[in-house]
């Protein structure tokens, strides 16, 4: 299931966290999902993010808000991981695809690593 995925990689407060990124992306980051998704990008690595990488964090928009839209119940679940309360003004099943996405960014090594 997509809350098993995101939670084997990693604990609980780090898929809060990329909830409450996802939430930002939505309210802060623009209107289209390559806007949301771009700003977010470089938020979390102070630069632009390379064609090749906004082909691969776009395609993986579509194919998580495809499989949420399929399965509002896996999109409910994963936007229950933690303490802080959802923004429920939000559609559930976009916030639970941005949040897979910005999963996918702040696992990025050089948002992890310091070099």
């Amino acid at each position: 299931t997509p809350l098993h995925a995101l939670t084997t990689l990693n604990d609980e407060a780090f898929v809060e966290a990329a909830r409450l990124f996802a939430q930002r992306m939505m309210t802060e980051g623009g209107e289209s999902a390559e806007e949301r998704i771009a700003w977010a990008f470089r938020l979390a690595t102070s630069r632009h993010a390379s064609d090749d990488e906004e082909k691969v964090l776009n395609r993986a928009f579509e194919k998580a808000i495809q499989r949420f839209q399929n399965n509002e119940e896996a999109a409910a679940q994963l936007l229950s991981v933690g303490e802080k309360p959802r923004n429920e003004q939000l559609p559930v099943a976009q916030l639970a695809a941005y949040t897979s996405v910005a999963n996918l960014i702040l696992n990025l090594d050089e948002v992890l690593t310091q070099e």
